[in-house]
């Protein structure tokens, strides 16, 4: 059998109930590169084996034993919330091995009460890892399509402890402007409202949060860090902040209202191309021909539909509304009556 199992983020979140499971098991392995554990082996008192990131990701060591072995893989956290821990459960099962789950708690669970942000306005979790333009442009874009759908992200930071290696939370906010300033989608500036968990479940953990000019500025000491870039706040996430950070509820704004929709390019280049192919059909059939003022006019009602409804944020609706005017100037090229050069 494999089991996996939490150790949770504290010293004393491991339970009984893994404990007892522990003392069953032939062989341990113990995951020591996701988080600095040093508190952590102080509270045990049972023999294990360190597992690097390369040991638990080629698996064949631990799948073998667990093929005639009760063997358990403690994880700090929770062991699901890692890919890798349930591509290696997949490949038990695939082979025939039972497989068991303890679930604690982990940074992702422990950030909603600890920040006072609502669980269910979370969207895609992302990690910073260390610094390559392909792993801070998913992040990047990763946060984009969070605050377009008015959610709030996580970025886990990159802790190796087996290299001692970490990102601070200031190199990671320095990816991201590097990639707003070549992207351009609104996603961070220097305005842009952060929030920093550092050492959440140890005893000096410290929770920051402000601009990024400000944030950028200070030294959060040692790992492990996350971040946090909030979306529209309910009023009592609002509330929440403002008490738990001390700050004032006006300096904590809105990020999702600056971030550069995908339809904004559309709609900002559609939306003026086709009210000015309006006007130049108007100028050339009117003098000629009036029998096209009533198809004119739906064509000017269509468009301040898509304005309006494009300053409502129903960009599904403007780009339908903008559709349908520009398929009645097309009209008028299919007839003969416009130079299909407009668009």
């Amino acid at each position: 059998m494999l089991i996996f199992a939490g150790t949770g983020i504290s010293i004393n979140s491991l339970t009984n109930e893994i404990k007892t499971e522990i003392k069953k098991c032939d062989s341990v392995y113990f995951e020591t590169y996701t988080s600095p554990i040093d508190d952590l082996l102080k509270a045990f008192d049972f023999d294990f084996v360190e597992a690097s990131r390369e040991f638990v990701e080629d698996g064949k060591k631990i799948l073998n034993d667990a093929e005639t072995k009760n063997v358990i893989l403690l994880c700090y956290g929770d062991p699901m919330i890692a890919t890798t821990h349930m591509e290696l459960r997949n490949r038990a099962i695939d082979r025939g091995i039972d497989t068991k789950i303890f679930h604690n708690s982990s940074i992702i669970t422990a950030i909603p009460g600890e920040t006072g942000l609502h669980s269910y306005k979370f969207g895609r979790t992302v990690t910073e890892t260390r610094l390559s333009i392909p792993s801070s442009l998913y992040v990047y874009y990763g946060i984009h399509a969070n605050l377009v759908n008015k959610l709030h992200t996580v970025i886990l930071l990159e802790y190796d402890k087996q290299n001692d290696f970490f990102i601070t939370p200031n190199d990671a906010i320095n990816n991201i402007l590097s990639r707003e300033n070549e992207q351009k989608k609104g996603v961070c500036t220097e305005d842009t409202f952060v929030i920093i968990c550092s050492r959440i479940g140890l005893q000096n953990s410290r929770i920051y949060g402000g601009k990024v000019d400000d944030i950028i500025k200070q030294d959060f000491g040692k790992p492990p860090h996350c971040m946090i870039i909030v979306s529209e706040l309910h009023f009592t996430e609002m509330e929440s902040l403002s008490k738990i950070l001390n700050i004032k509820e006006d300096n904590i704004p809105d990020n999702s209202k600056n971030v550069f929709h995908k339809y904004d390019e559309m709609l900002n280049r559609y939306i003026p191309k086709t009210r000015k192919a309006l006007e130049n059909a108007k100028s050339k059939l009117n003098s000629k021909d009036n029998q096209f003022s009533t198809l004119f006019v739906n064509i000017e009602s269509y468009i301040e539909d898509a304005e309006r409804f494009y300053n409502d944020d129903k960009y599904e609706l403007a780009i339908l509304s903008i559709g349908y005017a520009e398929g009645l100037l097309d009209s008028l090229s299919f007839l003969g009556k416009l130079d299909t050069t407009w668009v």
